[in-house]
């Protein structure tokens, strides 16, 4: 084996003669530094962002640092690809020295975990490789911008407080912009012999000096609340960052670069290219054509005259824009009010209408008749119930057994009375409400100016009725009373209180779905219920049964009292009658004499003998013995007196 020799530094291309491979290391140096300096600042942001945003999670302070951070690392991002250029550069220009080794000398056996994947069928080169490349880092630190930036994002803003600390925050922000105002310079005035990056690096720091100009009007004005003005900065790195993202994404379908060919510069962005003053998109658009697809659009007379006639043609077009606005369609369901130099003048219904445009006019577009439902307990930020199939099972709002609890009732206390005591007692009442806006004019007038939110107002004052309706009213009251009179008192109530507010919101019904005690309190209450009822119902059942004694003994009373009467006009009628009688038996004795006393005597005899058996024995047979009655008995003759008067005495008489 002959010894190893140290092979003497290549010569330099003639590429290594220009000054970007002669300045190469000194840049290289530069942007480490500055690489390393950002890093720090973009640490230090983070951590106060989330110190704030673990203290006050609305406050603005937040998404500002998380903004200027994320454009940091845009910007650091940059300058590290450019470092890693500058590093390539620097090697090509001055090549570290090389051991060769002897061809003769064999190569190392493979050890065993090389066999063991070699028998993997995944070529884990070219995954160690594809990881590597600048096109998987630019995406991966461009995802990490996006969560940064999205991660603060906010709708709604607290007021900063009064104090030296924005103003200290102002007065480093401007001192930032000097230093970031100087180095875009510096990059601008780079020629691309000495470093071809600085021309892509120069708009990314344009992009952060624009985030933090646009940082600077949240801090200055405390009281400015939108959330536009303080996600304005946000919006432009996240622009950017899905720029990013793209174009590294897109790198990994492009060819590899050949041996000894620069490394590409690929954290570059188009959009903060178009950060200058004044914007020349057209110019670009032709820089592009011209320089991909050598298509000249200055020789084409077409773009020569477009380009002559944009400015007017868009002055045109955008008074046309404007003057359209001040067409406004209405549909059917709603209602519209013109505001003329913003003083309402008149109702539109619906259909196409035209005035002033904007902002001399305007319309404030309301409601036309839609019919809300509102129960008085729900809250104002309650998700709403999903729609359930009608093959489903039934909805949780539709239980109204009193043990559940459910989300829209609404706790109040009502009077309560023990013995001789007053004391408070709570209900839970579910009521709800029928509204719409009037459909006058003035009733749209006042719903839209007179009030915010008129769910929150008719929620309100309903909760005020229903106090003063259940202040006076007892727990057997409430649920003894119709629901019908409750709910017609509550809903002329809450009319009359929404009327006087003018708020123009007309309650079409009230409805009393549930009035019951808490579900912590429904068993008890159901147990005093069953002994009200059984004690209810043992009264009634005593008293029926009195009642029932009465009924019978007053019946009992009558009927003697009338069978004594009966029989006392009977007895006085007979009485009467005989009185009569005897008068006239008088009258005609006195008259006839012994006549008619014969005649009296036969007819009663007649009546008497009438219908009686009769055995007449002549007194004259024989004139020797005395009368004979004959006692033997004659079953013939007996049974025909039997058969003729089975009930009555044989009579024997003598003449």
């Amino acid at each position: 084996m002959q010894p190893s020799q140290i092979s003497e530094p290549a010569q330099p291309s003639p590429l290594t003669s220009h000054a970007r491979y002669s300045l190469a290391k000194t840049q290289a140096m530069l942007t480490a530094r500055l690489v390393f300096g950002l890093s720090a600042s973009i640490f230090l942001m983070i951590v106060v962002a989330l110190i704030v945003s673990m203290f006050e999670s609305s406050s603005r302070w937040t998404t500002l640092l998380s903004s200027n951070a994320a454009v940091l690392i845009l910007l650091a991002i940059s300058f590290y690809n450019a470092q890693r250029i500058c590093q390539w550069r620097a090697e090509v220009y001055s090549p570290s020295q090389k051991i060769e080794i002897p061809a003769d000398e064999a190569e190392p056996l493979p050890t065993v975990y090389q066999r063991l994947a070699a028998l993997i069928p995944i070529n884990f080169k070219r995954i160690n490789t594809l990881l590597k490349s600048d096109g998987i880092w630019l995406g991966s630190m461009s995802v990490f911008v996006l969560f940064v930036t999205l991660v603060s994002w906010g709708e709604h803003y607290l007021p900063l407080d009064e104090g030296n600390l924005r103003w200290f925050a102002v007065g480093c922000i401007a001192a930032a912009m000097f230093v970031t105002l100087v180095a875009e310079r510096h990059l601008a005035a780079t020629v691309n012999e000495a470093w071809p990056e600085a021309k892509y690096l120069a708009p990314i720091v344009r992009l952060t000096l624009a985030v933090q100009l646009l940082t600077l009007p949240p801090l200055i004005f405390p009281g400015a609340n939108m959330s536009l003005l303080v996600n304005l900065p946000a919006i432009l790195v996240v622009l950017v960052a899905i720029e990013f993202l793209l174009r590294g994404l897109f790198s990994l379908f492009t060819p590899p670069r050949e041996e000894g060919d620069e490394p590409a510069f690929l954290a570059q962005s188009q959009l903060a290219a178009q950060l200058v003053w004044p914007p020349r998109p057209l110019l670009f658009l032709q820089h592009e054509l011209h320089h991909h697809f050598g298509i000249d659009l200055r020789q084409l007379w077409a773009f020569t005259v477009l380009r002559r006639a944009f400015l007017p043609v868009l002055a045109v077009m955008m008074l046309c824009g404007w003057l359209l606005t001040g067409m406004q369609q209405i549909s059917a369901t709603q209602r519209g009010i013109y505001e003329r130099f913003g003083n309402p003048v008149a109702v539109l219904s619906s259909g196409l209408h035209y005035g002033l445009p904007w902002p001399f006019g305007q319309v404030m577009l309301t409601e036309n008749g839609q019919v809300h439902e509102l129960a008085a307990g729900e809250e104002s930020d309650t998700t709403p119930e999903p729609l359930t199939s009608a093959e489903g099972k039934a909805p949780a709002s539709a239980d109204r057994l009193w043990d559940a609890i459910h989300s829209f009732d609404k706790a109040q206390i009502i009077a309560s009375q023990s013995g001789s005591q007053q004391s408070l007692q709570i209900i839970n009442s579910d009521v709800r409400f029928m509204w719409r806006i009037g459909l006058t004019d003035g009733a749209a007038l006042a719903a839209t100016y007179h009030s915010i939110n008129l769910p929150e107002l008719i929620r309100s004052t309903a909760n005020q009725v229903l106090v003063h309706q259940f202040s006076s009213l007892t727990l057997e009251q409430l649920l003894g009373e119709q629901r019908n009179d409750l709910a017609l008192q509550i809903n002329r109530a809450v009319q009359q209180k929404l009327d006087d507010l003018h708020s123009g919101v007309e309650l079409l019904s009230t409805v009393v779905e549930a009035i019951h005690p808490p579900a912590g309190a429904a068993d008890a209450f159901h147990g005093v219920q069953a002994a009200q009822i059984s004690a209810q119902a043992l009264i009634s059942r005593e008293r029926g049964h009195a009642a029932e004694l009465a009924a019978s003994a007053q019946t009992t009373a009558t009927t003697r009292q009338n069978q004594a009467q009966m029989n006392a006009t009977d007895v006085t009628s007979i009485a009467q009658s005989t009185a009569v009688r005897f008068a006239a038996q008088k009258q005609a004795v006195a008259q006839s004499g012994q006549v008619f006393v014969d005649e009296l005597w036969f007819s009663q005899l007649r009546q008497t003998l009438g219908h009686s058996p009769l055995l007449i024995i002549d007194h004259r047979i024989g004139a020797d013995s005395p009368p004979t009655i004959d006692l033997r008995e004659f079953p013939s003759l007996n049974e025909a007196a039997r058969r003729d008067a089975p009930s009555k005495s044989t009579q024997e008489s003598s003449r």
